[in-house]
């Protein structure tokens, strides 16, 4: 079996609530984590987490171990950023399947995580493979056969048509092709999607197409920069963040998102 010394460049928990990711269940020191057709299953302990189910490549892959995250987190200028990565560190960029985080965060928008959580897993349930014990994320050919009432009876409300549409649209669709599209490219082909706008297009770029330069802007995004850049637009601010930080963007962002939700769930 598999096991990852705990060290401050791999926090499992943080990692997968830090809103990246909506397919895991945590028991205790027992994560079980899906994605497109695989699961795996850790276990935490003292001094590291062990794979007892899973794919080891996969694994290692998923969680971006090719990667130096002393490397990432070093040469910090900004103090404000400095202290985010300090409080979020151990979260890992991870390295989802890219027609799950178009669907996935399609759903997300306006919505908390535990009812995107249960959406996802409705769906996965009414149109996922069978794996033996889970389902699968939904093919976009499987998505792709239901119409908008199906969405808007599983829960989806307004973003029911946005889904069938984005099935429909992406059915047939090669994937290593839209790999190859540089990412201003790709973003105007996401925002081609029915209901995809600047914000959810840059989560996919981050979080599907491991677009690391991509600084997506949200609500807690907006509340940490106000003071900085005062009354600005949401798509307007991801661009200027996505130059001031260049490839560290999306690592970034994901400290502050994190410090930022954190904080306030805690102390606001």
């Amino acid at each position: 079996m598999l096991s990852v010394k705990k060290d401050e460049n791999f926090n499992l928990k943080a990692t997968l609530e830090c809103g990246q990711v909506f397919r895991y269940k945590i028991n205790g020191g027992r994560y079980t984590v899906f994605s497109k057709d695989k699961m795996m299953v850790i276990e935490e302990n003292e001094s590291s987490y062990t794979l007892v189910e899973g794919e080891e490549a996969f694994f290692l892959k998923y969680f971006d171990f090719d990667r130096n995250y002393d490397i990432i987190c070093s040469n910090i200028a900004d103090d404000f950023v400095s202290d985010a990565m300090r409080f979020s560190r151990g979260i890992r960029l991870l390295n989802q399947d890219p027609a799950e985080m178009v669907f996935s965060f399609i759903i997300s928008q306006n919505n908390h995580i535990p009812r995107i959580k249960a959406i996802i897993e409705r769906l996965c349930d009414a149109l996922g493979e069978d794996k033996g014990g889970y389902k699968a994320f939904p093919t976009v050919e499987a998505l792709a056969s239901k119409d908008a009432d199906f969405y808007h009876k599983a829960g989806l409300g307004y973003r029911a048509e946005y889904i069938a549409s984005a099935a429909r649209s992406l059915c047939g669709e090669d994937f290593n092709k839209l790999s190859g599209m540089n990412t201003p490219e790709l973003r105007n082909y996401l925002m081609l999607l029915k209901g995809v706008g600047r914000k959810v297009a840059d989560c996919i770029l981050l979080f599907g197409f491991s677009r690391r330069e991509v600084f997506p802007v949200d609500t807690w995004i907006m509340k940490v920069f106000s003071d900085i850049y005062g009354n600005i637009s949401a798509d307007k601010l991801a661009c200027l963040l996505s130059e001031r930080y260049g490839e560290k963007s999306g690592y970034i962002q994901q400290w502050l998102f994190y410090k930022k939700r954190e904080t306030e769930k805690r102390f606001g």
